[in-house]
């Protein structure tokens, strides 16, 4: 018994004071997520603060991943469970069928976000009314969650499907049945391409979709904006490709996989020099590409679009159709600076992955949808609309 309680202390002493003492000792963590570490000066003096605190102090705590890793594999053989960090009751990762991982995220965020859709739709829809009055063109397009588009492949026994079923059902549904000006359905044209190919778009191991579910959505907005611009026959197979699923990582159990490349090829374009603005970080991207070519080839007419890490991982199906396109990320820049961005812009195109347009509603800290559906933005967009029209 003695000897059980010493054991029992000395691994207790471990886990919470190993990381800590080889903290001390000049030792740092390497990132286990996708995402940057939280920087410090995200920091404030609140009592949201403590919460950025902590994620501030575990992001640079030694041996995390190997704790993840360790805590994973005890979940996953010793509990036989989905890995769930920190002895959490609900794993942040679900394992589907044929290999396939999803981001439980989907479900809380279903279940929190429900009540707001029809307010939200309300919101996008006044938006898109208020861009497409000031003369230019407003496209809005959500990209499907892979719980959403491949609910086929959630395990049998997939709880909390109610609150997913009510959120996303009423999410496409509201969205169709709004008739908002502008808007392109990426589900169905989504789905109209498994239908032909009968192969899944989003990556196994990845939150995000794959280069032939990117290059579907890029397709039916392109045809919106140009019909008959997009060609099939550009969109060339490159082969198979090693990537490391974002899913594994948040498991702290990298795992490489591989998934079909396919890139848009046309000989008769011709890019010019990008213009950077990010510093080189894809993650809040924030760039212009420009492109020349014979008559009637590209969309001529200046684009922006804003974009989350789906509309990132879009860039190389998108970029070959127009003339200039600037890429802006929802967190890159002020509400301010997005109106202005807009303001100079012939059309503007938003992008957002359907979990995060109920999300950024939902929290006043978020952009995105939340701040472009308020009446101040839009008050901020009509100001902006008439200093461009008096320069």
């Amino acid at each position: 018994m003695k000897i059980s309680r010493l054991a029992t202390a000395s691994l207790a002493f471990l886990l919470f004071f190993g990381p800590i003492l080889a903290y001390a000792s000049g030792r740092r963590g390497a990132p286990v997520e996708n995402r940057p570490a939280t920087d410090f000066s995200e920091l404030s003096v609140s009592w949201d603060g403590f919460s950025t605190l902590s994620k501030f102090i575990g992001d640079r705590i030694p041996l995390r991943s190997r704790a993840i890793k360790s805590d994973g594999w005890i979940d996953q053989h010793v509990f036989h469970e989905d890995p769930a960090f920190g002895g959490g009751s609900v794993p942040r990762i679900i394992h589907g069928k044929d290999g396939y991982l999803f981001l439980n995220d989907d479900f809380g965020m279903a279940c929190q976000s429900a009540d707001i859709v029809s307010q939200l739709i309300s919101n996008i829809a006044t938006t898109q009314t208020t861009i497409n009055d000031s003369g230019r063109t407003a496209i809005f397009t959500v990209a499907p969650n892979k719980t959403t588009l491949h609910r086929e492949l959630l395990p049998d026994d997939q709880g909390s499907l109610d609150c997913l079923n009510q959120y996303s059902d009423g999410l496409w549904q509201g969205l169709s049945a709004a008739n908002i000006d502008g808007y392109v359905d990426l589900k169905s044209a989504m789905s109209d391409a498994m239908d032909q190919t009968r192969e899944p778009l989003f990556l196994r191991k990845d939150s995000h979709w794959d280069s032939a579910g990117n290059a579907a959505a890029a397709k039916a907005v392109i045809n919106t904006l140009q019909p008959g611009l997009w060609d099939d026959s550009a969109l060339q197979y490159k082969g198979l490709i090693d990537y490391i699923g974002d899913l594994t990582y948040l498991e702290g159990n990298p795992v490489v996989d591989q998934t079909p490349l396919y890139e848009v090829v046309r000989p008769e374009i011709t890019a010019g020099t990008p213009e950077i603005w990010d510093g080189g970080d894809l993650t809040h991207i924030y760039r212009r590409y420009t492109n020349t070519g014979p008559a009637g080839s590209l969309i001529t007419r200046k684009t922006v679009i804003m974009v989350d890490s789906f509309g990132v991982e879009a860039v190389g199906r998108i970029i070959p159709y127009f003339a200039d396109i600037t890429f802006v990320h929802f967190d890159a820049l002020s509400p301010a600076d997005v109106a202005n961005v807009i303001a100079r812009s012939e059309i503007f195109w938003s992008m957002s992955v359907e979990r995060a347009v109920g999300d950024r509603l939902r929290d006043p800290s978020a952009n995105g949808w939340h701040t472009m559906g308020t009446p101040e933005f839009r008050e901020q967009l009509v100001v902006a609309f008439e200093q461009v029209g008096s320069n």
